[in-house]
């Protein structure tokens, strides 16, 4: 989806749900004022909108489902699951109950599943959800299933090197009878599919931190996305990622043709309790610097940053894991399990 063809499906959906004036349609899309102006002119151009009593009116059937309120009612900014979302959550949650744990060997923890719906919103507000085709590389979260239940994206597709999670997305499409997700068995390490190159509208990850894998899992997702206007999401801590590390990543995007254009501070948790890795702190770095209890809150959280594509996008030259060693692994690791092929 191009920039322009963000803004007017805005504008549309904002307009389906009721009409508005030229001023309050503003705070329903994300452009500047000139784009604005330009594809408002254009729709009414087009016989797709006009202008009656102050009001702009969508005069033309258009396939968008209408805007859903998904503002928090405290804040105005943030988000809150109500309405179309909430029902669609309550199924989700359900679907989560039989999902696989986490194993050390992935670095894998996920989500809450009302972390997962918050993020399908969020999606849905920046206009990244409806029609489009989503490539999500890693989903312990599964964001797919969550996306799917909302049946608003044209397509996604999966690349996951957990089978157990691609047989769970595999078996939850055969009993929904859900034909929009395919899912790949794939290792980060190997090349992206040529098939799977230029493809998609939409990425989103929850990437390794290390220093090199972060740049290879974000750079296979770079790689899938078609062109300007295309747009990223990753998970992205500060528990194991120092700003220092955030500023390197940042240059990354940057040459890559991307701008960072929304970070939500710790907007997702990973809940211990459901995660059930107590066994995992036995190898943490963290828990071999001092002695410590296990932990009786839920502490790790990571923020959802969205990137958008204005150039290329076409990556510069970087470092690559050359082992998984180096792809877990780096100095500031220290809540990340030992795989059970690495323990001695």
């Amino acid at each position: 989806m191009t920039e322009k063809e963000r803004i007017k499906y805005q504008i549309l959906r904002a307009l389906k749900a009721k009409p508005m004036s030229f001023w309050e349609l503003i705070n329903y899309q994300d452009a500047h004022l000139v784009a604005f102006f330009e594809a408002v002119k254009e729709l009414l151009d087009e016989g797709v909108l006009k202008q009656e009593d102050k009001l702009l009116k969508l005069v033309k059937d258009v396939e968008i489902h209408p805007l859903e309120d998904t503002i928090c009612h405290c804040c105005g900014l943030g988000i809150e699951i109500k309405g179309f979302f909430r029902e669609v959550y309550e199924k989700f949650e359900k679907i989560c109950e039989g999902r696989p744990l986490p194993t050390s060997d992935f670095d894998q923890g996920f989500i809450r599943p009302v972390d997962t719906m918050k993020r399908v919103v969020y999606l849905y507000q920046r206009g990244d959800l409806e029609n489009a085709e989503i490539f999500i590389l890693g989903d312990d979260d599964l964001f797919s299933i969550a996306a799917a239940l909302t049946g608003l994206p044209k397509k996604i597709v999966v690349v996951e090197i957990d089978e157990r999670i691609n047989n769970f997305i595999r078996k939850f499409c055969e009993e929904e009878k859900i034909s929009n997700i395919e899912v790949y068995n794939y290792n980060v390490i190997e090349e992206l599919d040529p098939s799977l190159r230029g493809k998609f509208d939409v990425f989103v990850t929850d990437p390794v931190e290390t220093k090199k894998g972060l740049k290879l899992f974000v750079g296979r997702c770079i790689e899938a996305l078609k062109g300007p206007g295309s747009a990223g999401y990753m998970g992205f801590t500060h528990r194991e990622a120092s700003l220092r590390k955030w500023f390197d990543f940042q240059k990354f995007i940057l040459s890559a043709g991307l701008v960072i254009t929304d970070i939500l501070r710790d907007f997702t948790t990973y809940p211990e309790r459901e995660n059930r890795w107590e066994d995992f702190y036995r190898t943490y770095e963290i828990m071999k610097k001092m002695e410590l209890p296990m932990p009786e809150v839920d502490w790790y959280k990571s923020c959802f940053v969205r990137f958008e594509v204005i150039e290329g996008p076409s990556l510069p030259p970087f470092d690559k894991p050359k082992n998984l060693e180096e792809l877990y692994f780096d100095e500031e690791s220290w809540a990340t399990p030992l795989p059970s092929f690495m323990e001695k």
